[in-house]
Parts: structure tokens; C-alpha cells; sequence
């Protein structure tokens, strides 16, 4: 994603909602998600919405670009999935659907980018479709297994979203701007809209080729890399 005031929620490496999310799937045990990252963002005020929590308008991240991190191959592409009201757990969502609108690339030698979540309708690329690193390829909803507005983002070894396991990545730079009090105290202000505690850093920091942390927002464009 472009853009400033970016959070990496429940990321590496110190978050449980997706390190330890793991799935039997065919006989096997599968954690796909190990190093998988919810992007959100905060508005100037520092808050996820502003506005009713229900509307998803209110939410700093809805609408955004999404953004293909390497040339690749188009593999999988999902649409056509509803929005879901923020601010509520979704209930009877098929496994299959989990991820809501989606799409997943094949960056080569074995890797899968997915991005989930987005908004119906709003996907540009279709399954074998070339993309290159940069492009459009949808915008951030909140469709599938989602309560609020997000992108969902990991690295896989195989095609599928559930039957694989997930890879580390590097980000080939981005701009630390402060470090959040952790996940608790942004689940609670995620909750009741107020702004996100941050402290910040002074002056911010650049980081070239290195992972992400759950407490950390970054304010700067960024690109993904392997």
C-alpha cells in the first residue's frame, strides 16, 4: 500500500490471532497465516473511524489501493462476496469464504502472495493475468471473516489460502513514525473509535529490507519484496 499512517496489527511476531491460527485441512495441520499482517490505517486524529462505527465510510483504510508487491502471475481471484457491517463478528461464513473478496499471486520459486478482504466488485485482475510490481489490482473492504475494514496480506508456499504455510517476507522500505502501546490497546481503540496511543519517533526512522512488527506504524509509501 501507499500512503502514511499505516499499522501492522497482529503481525510478527509477538500477536496470536495469526501466528498460531493453525488448520487441519486433508489430514495435515497448516498454519498459513504465521507471518500474515492486517494493514490499517488511522486518520490525521489518529483514530480507525470516524463517524458510526457501523458505516464503512467512517474507517481511514476503506477504499484504498491495493497494490501487486512483485511482477507475477494472477492464480486465484475471488468476488462477488458482501460487505459486513464493522463492528460485528460475521457468523455462518463458509471456510471457503473466509477471506472474502480476494486474490492470490505466484511470485515464483514456490511463493504465493494473498490479499483478502476487499471490496466486491472493485478486483482489476483476473486468474492467469500477468501484473506487474505497482499495480492496482482492488481496494481495501471489508468482506469474508472481517469486523472492520482491513487488508489482509501474507506469503504462502503453496497456492491455497488455508492448505499451505506461511513464509517470512521483507519490505523493501518503510518509515517507522511511532510504536503503538500493543494489541490490546489498539483492539480497544479499535473498538470505541478513540485515537490509537502512539509514541512516537523522533525523527522517524527509515528501515530498508527488514520484516514488520505488530507495534509499530509506519508513515511512508512502501512496497512489499521477497
Amino acid at each position: 500500500m501507499r500512503g502514511t499512517h499505516y499499522i501492522s496489527a497482529d503481525s510478527c511476531c509477538d500477536a496470536t490471532r495469526h501466528t498460531r491460527a493453525a488448520l487441519p485441512v486433508n489430514g495435515r495441520v497448516w498454519v498459513a497465516q504465521r507471518y500474515a499482517v492486517d494493514w490499517e490505517q488511522t486518520d490525521a486524529g489518529g483514530r480507525i473511524y470516524a463517524g458510526p462505527r457501523e458505516k464503512l465510510e467512517s474507517y481511514a483504510i476503506f477504499g484504498q489501493p491495493v497494490l501487486a508487491v512483485a511482477d507475477a502471475l494472477v492464480v486465484s481471484v475471488i468476488d462477488g462476496e458482501p460487505e459486513q457491517t464493522p463492528g460485528n463478528y460475521p457468523t455462518n461464513i463458509a471456510l471457503d469464504k473466509a477471506d472474502g473478496n480476494s486474490v492470490i499471486l505466484d511470485l515464483g520459486s514456490h511463493r504465493y502472495a494473498l490479499y483478502a478482504h476487499m471490496q466486491p466488485g472493485s478486483i482489476k485482475v483476473r486468474s492467469g493475468e500477468k501484473v506487474h510490481l505497482g499495480q492496482v489490482i482492488g481496494l481495501v473492504g471489508d468482506t469474508g471473516n472481517s469486523i472492520v475494514p482491513h487488508l489482509h496480506f501474507q506469503v504462502t508456499d503453496g497456492p491455497s489460502s488455508l492448505s499451505s504455510n506461511g513464509l517470512p517476507y521483507e519490505i523493501s522500505e518503510f518509515q517507522v513514525a511511532g510504536a503503538t502501546a500493543g494489541t490490546k490497546a489498539f483492539d480497544e481503540t479499535e473498538s470505541n473509535g478513540t485515537p490509537v496511543p502512539v509514541t512516537p519517533v523522533v525523527p522517524p526512522q527509515t528501515v530498508k529490507q527488514a520484516m514488520h512488527w505488530t507495534s509499530w506504524s509506519s508513515a511512508s509509501q512502501r512496497t512489499k519484496s521477497l
